[in-house]
């Protein structure tokens, strides 16, 4: 890092089905996360992977398994996501705007901010701030699911890379019992 002045690019692994390189290893390390859901996606937010908590907290991944087209396009999203605009649509704007910088020629990446943004008006409006954020690891956002009766709930976000691959990413949702008390 010192030598370069920036740290090393990643290792890029050849373009291939995202859902084949989920393997049982890393469904294990989903599996084990529990009662945390946790989730895989490939760089497009397809998700490739999750545990059992994960669907009861958000039975859509198992038949819309896109987070980001979940996010803008499902209006039980904006209730869900508490804060929407602030606290989520906006930095996952930035997270796909930053993927996009990083992997300019993915067509599937292109494909998920056209969709987002033909279809979610807000989405656009957000869009022209131009904010990038690389990832959303140790931030504390709060959910008001359909799980939880609808009781607010505060979750610290653990992003993670496994390094074998800058095209995956994995997710764990930890309830944040100290923020819990003060919802």
């Amino acid at each position: 890092m010192r030598a370069l002045g920036r740290p090393p690019a990643l290792a890029a692994v050849p373009e291939a089905d995202a859902a084949a390189e989920k393997d049982e290893v890393l469904q294990q390390f989903l599996d084990d996360q529990a009662p945390n859901p946790a989730f895989a996606t490939d760089l497009a937010w397809n998700v490739i992977g999750y545990n059992g908590p994960l669907l009861d907290w958000f039975p859509w991944a198992a038949y819309q398994a896109n987070q980001m087209r979940w996010a803008f396009l499902s209006p039980e999203a904006r209730e869900q996501l508490v804060n929407w605009e602030q606290d989520w649509a906006r930095p996952y704007l930035g997270q796909i705007r930053y993927e996009r910088a990083h992997h300019p020629k993915n067509e599937a990446l292109r494909q998920l901010e056209r969709d987002i943004l033909v279809a979610s008006p807000a989405a656009r409006k957000m869009w022209d701030r131009r904010e990038v954020v690389e990832h959303a690891d140790g931030d504390l956002r709060r959910l008001r699911l359909p799980y939880h009766q609808g009781r607010e709930v505060a979750v610290r976000i653990v992003a993670l890379r496994p390094m074998r691959s800058d095209r995956l990413r994995v997710i764990v949702l930890m309830e944040d019992h100290q923020e819990a008390g003060g919802v």
